[in-house]
């Protein structure tokens, strides 16, 4: 086997492997979600607190009660920066494989994929304790899409940019 062919079958692996990992987010009942997003946005900001107090910044500890309201000010806006972020990463692979394959329309093919793939993604979260499918996710969903074919354009045009001097 050829490099280029092996480049395009890893590719498309990568492609078929974030998918699996989107599946199994979605595949999680809402109370072990929430409670993961929770207990993440906890951890940091226990290492933060921990920070800010070591460093003198500030002479206490941040109130329990106060932390479990940031917790849970903070927890619905990372749970749709995840969604945001798990399909600009999806989109970027997309966009490569597809580059790699040298097939037309190469951007235009790896969002409508996105976007059909969060549609199918948000179906399957119906199925699924205490989920339901949201239409703001697959709006979320498709601007990470939008977002990561930019970065891979604007990325691609500086490499050849830096290539050409």
């Amino acid at each position: 086997m050829n490099k280029e062919k092996f480049k395009i079958i890893i590719s498309y692996l990568l492609v078929f492997l974030w998918m699996i990992v989107i599946f199994l987010f979605s595949n999680v009942d809402s109370y072990n979600s929430n409670n993961a997003s929770k207990g993440t946005i906890d951890k940091v900001i226990d290492k933060v607190d921990e920070g800010v107090v070591d460093a003198g910044i500030r002479d206490h500890h941040v109130s329990n009660e106060h932390k479990i309201a940031l917790v849970n000010f903070l927890n619905f806006p990372l749970r749709k920066v995840m969604h945001f972020s798990e399909y600009l990463i999806l989109c970027i692979l997309l966009i490569n494989a597809l580059s790699l394959s040298k097939v037309k329309h190469t951007y235009i093919i790896s969002i409508l994929i996105c976007i059909l793939y969060a549609f199918t993604d948000e179906y399957h979260q119906t199925f699924i304790n205490g989920r339901t499918g949201q239409l703001l996710d697959v709006l979320i969903d498709s601007s990470g899409a939008l977002i990561g074919s930019l970065i891979y354009y604007g990325g691609n045009k500086l490499i050849k940019k830096i290539k050409s001097k």
